[in-house]
């Protein structure tokens, strides 16, 4: 006893051996997200046991005029490349982001435009480097599987075990479109998965998920800042150009079914939810309301501020209308604009009046664009000063009459777009076994007989005699879940965000809804 006493030290009986503290704590001292270590950690840690390190310590997120955290317990999870470079992914040595930041000065590659498909299986990226990337979301326990093979070190006895991940995304892009000739500046997606690209080259591609190559190009006399599918009907699209048009482009006729003139340059399209009316911001900040039968002009109102240097107005980055509530389709009617006055202003389609203003950003030059969650719970925006700010639009939750905001930085160089994943998202990475969401809502057990459970045990692609089984065919019927463990699968409290920057770098941040257990 005296033997071992010296070696494990004079403890108290049942005191636990500390290595650092609680990052659930408040006040404590969580690194900012540029400085975020990617979230990996030792399988022997799975166990909880005291005497092993936790995981990386969450990232600092800041609240004002709020009263709760909503967006707490954000980690970095996954570093993908938006431009010529290639994605850092997991189980490399975990690096900051000042020192992932500093290998990607040597060449920036811009991403401009960020968006998630409408049933929230992809992610698209674009740029600078003229180049469209299309990541899928990991969705099956096979595609983990393959992830975490792919990803596994090499090596006998010695090698280190392999870490825990908790990746969103595949880090090789599922689809690379080649064929813009000059920076691409938005996208936009289909119900139908089709993908549209705009450039500085003055022309659209049109694009499938299950296509390789262009289906169509859509030529314009000047550049053309902004796109958006027809929100019931894939075969037309909304193009606003710098000529000052407004076009209504007819896909399958690959022509121009109705346009409009502007007395402004075009920098903003938007449809409203029913496809009905189109809105068109311009370059000073005029917002200009049209019926898209024929493009009909209805009516215009100009953003600007009551007083000061922005009292003239300033261009319009984007415009983005949502039914409240989301799932209502005659619900109330709301306009989110986002203008380089560094505000987001939230308008009434109804009767156009403004309704509540989002500031806190810093969006005075480049092409930031404030969306809404598609819960319609939140707005969040990138901002120059390299943070993502995210709003809350309850306003039973504001404190002397602000907006809620929480806050962090989230990229070491500007950050050109944030998004929320949608909730379609979050039900597909759910799907695939991953160890955030199942230690958060376990998957359901079914007690079987001893000969059922030898028979699963097997590995899946493994018959009973031994050989192997052909890929696509398995031995085992996964157990199905009951309506409540369907319903708990959308994870409202394990938000995933999705940040672009200047450099060129895409970070997938995760809000950890298991930290309780």
């Amino acid at each position: 006893v005296s033997f071992l006493s010296r070696i494990i030290g004079n403890k108290k009986r049942g005191a636990l051996p500390t290595h650092g503290q609680d990052a659930s704590d408040p006040g404590d001292g969580r690194p900012e997200g540029m400085d975020a270590h990617l979230f990996s950690h030792s399988t022997d840690n799975v166990g909880f046991s005291p005497q092993y390190p936790q995981p990386p310590q969450y990232i600092k997120v800041r609240s004002k005029f709020k009263r709760e955290k909503e967006i707490d317990h954000l980690f970095l999870s996954q570093q993908l490349r938006g431009g010529h470079q290639k994605a850092t992914t997991f189980p490399l040595v975990s690096r900051t982001a000042t020192e992932i930041a500093s290998h990607t000065q040597a060449r920036e590659d811009p991403v401009w435009a960020l968006e998630f498909s409408k049933d929230g299986k992809y992610l698209a990226a674009a740029g600078h480097d003229k180049t469209v990337r299309v990541w899928a979301v990991i969705s099956s326990p096979e595609e983990r599987r393959d992830f975490e093979d792919a990803g596994s070190p090499q090596g006998g006895q010695g090698a280190s075990p392999s870490p825990l991940r908790a990746p969103v995304f595949h880090p090789t892009p599922f689809r690379l479109y080649e064929g813009h000739e000059s920076t691409v500046i938005d996208l936009s997606w289909s119900k139908n998965n089709f993908l549209l690209s705009s450039s500085f080259d003055k022309t659209v591609r049109l694009w499938h998920i299950s296509r390789n190559e262009c289906l169509c190009t859509f030529k314009h006399a000047e550049y053309v800042p902004s796109i958006q599918f027809h929100p019931r009907d894939d075969r037309f699209f909304l193009a606003g150009s710098l000529d000052l048009k407004l076009r209504l482009w007819s896909i399958p006729d690959k022509s121009v079914a109705f346009w409009a003139q502007l007395p402004e340059m075009i920098t903003a399209v938007a449809f409203t939810p029913d496809g009905k009316s189109c809105i068109a911001g311009t370059l000073g900040g005029q917002l200009h309301f049209y019926e898209t039968d024929n493009l009909k002009y209805s009516t215009h109102i100009h953003v600007r501020s009551n007083r000061g240097k922005k009292s003239r107005g300033s261009k319009i980055t984007n415009i983005q209308a949502m039914n409240f509530p989301p799932d209502k389709p005659y619900g109330n009617l709301k306009i989110l604009v986002s203008s380089n006055d560094s505000r987001v202003r939230l308008y009434n389609m109804r009767d156009k009046s403004l309704q509540a203003k989002f500031k806190g950003h810093v969006n005075n030059e480049t092409q930031i664009r404030a969306t809404f969650s598609d819960d319609g719970r939140y707005v969040v925006s990138g901002s120059e000063d390299k943070k993502t700010h995210i709003w809350s639009i309850d306003p039973g939750d504001a404190e002397k009459g602000e907006q809620p905001l929480e806050v962090f930085e989230s990229n070491s160089s500007m950050t050109i777009a944030s998004l929320l994943a949608p909730t379609k998202t979050r039900q597909a990475l759910s799907a695939s076994e991953d160890p955030i969401y199942d230690l958060c809502n376990p998957p359901p057990v079914t007690l079987v007989s001893r000969t059922e459970s030898i028979h699963s045990s097997r590995p899946p692609t493994e018959s009973e005699n031994g050989q192997e089984i052909p890929s696509g065919e398995t031995t085992t019927n996964r157990t199905a879940g009951s309506p409540a463990y369907v319903a708990r699968n959308v994870h409202p409290g394990g938000h995933i965000i999705v940040t672009a920057e200047y450099s060129g770098s895409i970070r997938v941040y995760r809000q950890d809804c298991a930290y309780m257990k």
